[in-house]
């Protein structure tokens, strides 16, 4: 908790332990990419190109991922002890 704070959700499993999950959001941008091709006609002094331009990427790429630890209470220091851990997708690693 001290470095991502509280969780967003806690919720008891029926056997004695309580899940903890943080869920984290991050985005990104690809970088986009502009490729030109064409060829150019010549008629004496006169020049004209005709051309296609395709741009590639670009796009912004959303991951949410969450991650879940199970715990049991302990009586004897009155606190939550963490047993377990849920792996999250391999785009969160």
């Amino acid at each position: 908790m001290l470095d991502y704070g509280p969780p967003v959700n806690a919720f008891d499993m029926g056997d004695g332990r309580r899940a903890f999950q943080w869920v984290f959001t991050s985005s990104h941008t690809r970088p986009a990419r502009a490729t030109t091709t064409g060829f150019m006609h010549s008629y004496g002094n006169v020049s004209w190109v005709n051309s296609n331009t395709t741009i590639t990427g670009g796009q912004t790429v959303n991951t949410t991922c969450v991650y879940t630890v199970f715990a049991r209470w302990d009586q004897v220091t009155r606190g939550w002890i963490i047993t377990d851990f849920k792996q999250p997708d391999l785009m969160c690693e």
